[in-house]
């Protein structure tokens, strides 16, 4: 206070015109909190104040705890920014002022990654007030003793899970980091726990087996129960498993079985290629008790396929050399695909040629019902699975019988029992070499340009199905052309547009004025345009007139023309 008064004198007498304030103002701008309750009066002010206001190093040496870690670099204060305590601890605000300000936002969203742990997972969810508890606190002793307030405090706490959490394990991994197998996402799935680095490692089908399998769930002598790891007896086959052989083999099943299956054997044991059957293929993979059923003796004949599997072709083949011995088109590593090649078919009754060689062979040879084999001619359909099978024979090899005629038998006489081949090829439908100059219809001039689509367009037939229509295409040009002289030419009900035009093209016309019209054109009408007396009539819109013209000058060329205009 001396200090303080002392400082308004000197300004005073100065001449700077100070007037020294009320001295309750000069002493406190208000009650401390009641953590620093014990601060308050004009004799403790230089305890947290200098003359530069409130300084970090008093307030260290209350707090030494804080000091303690400032020093070594860790935690909150040690940061640069947090090391003005008057930035979050603003005093003199009243006895229940908390002291500590955490911003607008409050409390629960401070970053947590400022104080050097890092809140991971589920820990990022859970309120403050969850781990910074008194009884969580750690050498409390000490802290208290460092002037820290125990029930306020944010000191203490543990990086480690044990001092948080429950140990479930019952202390079956000792001092083992509960990290080393778990996350922080989440308890469960323990997805660090590596089982390969236990003096058990899983392998072949242990290995996607869950662990309440093996580690079942035991009483705890404390009370309560937890699932046992430690401890657990599985060293033997026999502890988990049944003896199908019933102790005929011994006890020591891994002198012929691995984890891998139980129908894997280990070279060098029961070595089935010893035998007069050795196993190839698929066959490999096959349990021995699908062959070797207790209810079937241990010699089984072979010399055919047949001997175990049913002919999946019901007989469709029995007719070949070798009566459809199935090695002729398949072996043991897979009944599919078929090792029937290219070569193989080039030798049947129906060769592959063009776009055939292309197509998948179950495009042909769909799956069908026993009852549907039995249509086709001389052949015997044998007993076999239930379901369908693929056809492999059939009545004939015509095009309509794979192929929708989409002509519907439009072309049956023009191709005199031919068929498609006789206007397609089979390298591409759309490779057509039907000769339109055997029609009624000769293709020229400008007609020869024209894609078939545009003459023989598909048409709607009530169906799923549409048709393109070949037969009965009409021939007349108005069949085909809008007339641009809209009836005028016409003639006996017809407009016949060859007698101006050829099919090279409209515009070269053969008509002769002085020929084909009972208007000849002399003298200087011979050299006009037609456009000069065939002029556009706007009623109507016609494009141009020829018929009813005047056929008098004064028709033309004087005031009485009309429409015509004065010549």
């Amino acid at each position: 206070m001396a200090r303080l008064v002392g400082r308004t004198a000197v300004l005073v007498g100065l001449g700077l015109g100070v007037k020294a304030p009320p001295v309750h103002a000069q002493i406190s701008p208000g009650k401390l909190s009641r953590s620093h309750a014990p601060l308050e009066g004009s004799s403790q002010c230089l305890k947290c104040h200098d003359e530069r206001g409130v300084s970090p190093d008093k307030c260290l040496s209350c707090h030494q705890a804080v000091k303690a870690r400032t020093a070594v670099g860790k935690g909150l204060h040690a940061r640069p920014e947090y090391r003005d305590c008057k930035m979050c601890h603003v005093e003199h605000q009243g006895l229940a002022y908390d002291l500590v300000w955490w911003g607008k936002a409050g409390r629960e969203t401070f970053d947590h990654r400022l104080t050097g742990y890092v809140l991971e997972g589920k820990h990022g969810a859970v309120a403050c007030a969850t781990c910074h508890q008194t009884r969580l606190v750690s050498g409390k002793e000490a802290l208290a003793a460092g002037g820290t307030n125990l029930a306020r405090t944010y000191l203490g706490l543990g990086t480690s899970c044990l001092p948080c959490h429950t140990d479930e394990h019952r202390g079956q991994f000792g001092g083992r980091d509960c990290l080393s197998c778990h996350a922080m996402t989440g308890w469960k799935p323990a997805a660090r726990f590596d089982h390969a680095k236990t003096s058990y490692p899983l392998t072949g089908k242990h290995a996607p087996v869950a662990c309440a399998k093996c580690h079942a769930v035991v009483a705890s002598a404390a009370g309560g129960s937890y699932r046992q790891y430690k401890g657990v007896v599985a060293r033997e086959c026999s502890s988990c498993h049944k003896d199908v052989h019933e102790g005929r083999l011994g006890a020591a099943c891994a002198t012929c079985h691995t984890t891998a299956s139980w129908a894997a054997r280990l070279a060098g044991k029961f070595d089935h290629e010893r035998t007069q059957y050795p196993l190839r293929g698929k066959h490999t993979s096959v349990a021995c008790e699908a062959c070797h059923a207790p209810a079937r003796p241990l010699r089984r004949p072979f010399a055919h396929c047949t001997d175990c599997h049913a002919d999946a072709h019901l007989g469709q083949l029995a007719r070949r050399t070798d009566q459809g011995r199935c090695e002729a088109c398949h072996d043991v590593s897979g009944f599919a695909p078929s090792t029937f090649a290219l070569e193989a078919h080039q030798k049947t009754s129906y060769p592959l040629a063009g776009a055939h060689l292309a197509v998948a062979c179950n495009a042909c040879h769909r799956p069908v019902d026993a009852d549907a084999l039995r249509k086709v001619p001389g052949l015997v359909v044998t007993a076999g699975p239930a379901g369908k099978t693929s056809q492999l024979r059939f009545a004939s090899a015509l095009c309509a019988d794979c192929h929708r005629d989409p002509h519907f038998g439009e072309t049956d006489q023009r191709a005199a029992g031919k068929g498609c081949v006789a206007c397609h090829k089979v390298e591409s439908w759309k490779q057509v070499s039907f000769d339109h100059a055997k029609t009624r219809f000769l293709l020229t001039g400008g007609h020869a340009k024209p894609a078939c689509a545009a003459c023989h367009p598909r048409t709607d037939t009530g169906t799923p199905r549409e048709r393109t229509r070949l037969a009965a295409t009409p021939v007349l040009c108005s069949a085909c052309h809008k007339d641009p002289h809209q009836g005028q030419l016409q003639r006996a009900a017809s407009t016949a547009c060859d007698g101006c035009h050829g099919v090279e093209t409209w515009r070269r016309t053969t008509f002769d004025h002085t020929r084909d019209a009972s208007f000849e054109l002399d003298g200087a009408h011979r050299p006009l345009a037609c456009a000069a007396c065939h002029v556009p009539v706007k009623t109507g819109a016609l494009p141009a007139r020829y018929k009813p013209l005047p056929r008098t000058c004064k028709g033309c060329h004087g005031p009485a023309a009309g429409a015509l205009g004065a010549r």
